[in-house]
Formats: structure tokens, sequence, C-alpha cells
């Protein structure tokens, strides 16, 4: 989906979002809105005409109501369900980057646990080994660190998506 400046636009504001996400739970008047998110009727009024000129919500002002009542658009839905991926997404990569790194992790650290513990000098084999076995440890230490920032960065930006629309203005 592409997204043009004015949905850009209205997706810049706090309490846009705010607005649009209370309306995603259930359609809302105007009355409504206002007492959700604390802002007076006619901040939200506004608010509302930019979200519906973005055609991020809709009006349904059927004869029979006395009130508009505010529906998402298809718009407005696709817009929130991709961040909803954005954020599984998020999650699951850094599940797999912790386990990742951690299985690197131990093996690189068995590998130096050996070095420490190990008999002395005794055959000019065993040092080869021993050699060999360091060298091969602090490139594993260093991917385990790769994969563990990789999981940590891709938490961070999840749950700082997750929090998006509760942020207040």
């Amino acid at each position: 989906m592409n997204l043009d400046f004015e949905t850009i636009r209205a997706l810049s504001s706090p309490t846009r979002i705010r607005i649009l996400s209370q309306s995603l739970k259930s359609e809302a008047t105007t009355t409504q809105l206002s007492r959700e998110i604390d802002k007076s009727k006619s901040t939200v009024s506004s608010h509302l005409e930019t979200l519906v000129n973005s055609g991020l919500l809709e009006k349904d002002e059927e004869d029979g109501r006395k009130r508009v009542v505010y529906r998402p658009t298809k718009k407005a839905e696709a817009i929130v369900q991709g961040k909803q991926r954005k954020v599984r997404f998020s999650v699951a990569s850094s599940t797999v980057s912790t386990l990742i790194g951690v299985a690197l992790f131990f093996p690189a650290r068995t590998v130096q646990e050996q070095e420490r513990s190990g008999p002395g000098i005794m055959m000019n084999e065993a040092v080869e080994k021993e050699a060999s076995e360091v060298v091969y440890s602090e490139p594993l230490l260093l991917a385990s660190l790769v994969f563990f920032s990789i999981a940590v960065s891709a938490l961070l930006y999840g749950l700082v998506l997750r929090k998006l629309p509760e942020r207040d203005s």
C-alpha cells in the first residue's frame, strides 16, 4: 500500500492516532471520542475532518440518525494490520537471533574453559590443538554478541511499534 501526503500528514498527530485507534475498536461519535481521549469536541471534530479527508475514516450520516458516526476505512485497517505484522516479525526475529547467539556463545565458552583448565604443555600436538581452539572461539563470541545485539534491537523496535498508538499529545 502506498501512503500519500494526506495520509502521512493525518498520521503525524498523536491525537489523530489516538482517535483512529479508538475508532478501530468500534464506531464512535464526536462526543464519544472527545470523552475517550479527553479532548474538546471542537478539537476532535477538527481531527476527524482531517482523518476523513485523508481516507482513513468515513462518516456515516444515515437519515434516521441524529448523530454522525465515524468508522475506519479499509485503508486504515490495512495500515494497522501492517504494523501488527511488523511487531510479530520483530518479536520472532529477536527470538531466533537470541537462540542463535546463545547456541554460538556456549561452544565458545566451553572452548575457553578447556583452555584455562588444561593439564599444561606436555606435548607439541596438544599445544597446536589448543591454539586452533582459541582462534576458533573468538569469532564465535563475536558472532554471538552480534546476534544478541540484533535480538535486542528487534525486540526494542517491536515494543516501540506496539506502543505507538498509545502515545499521548
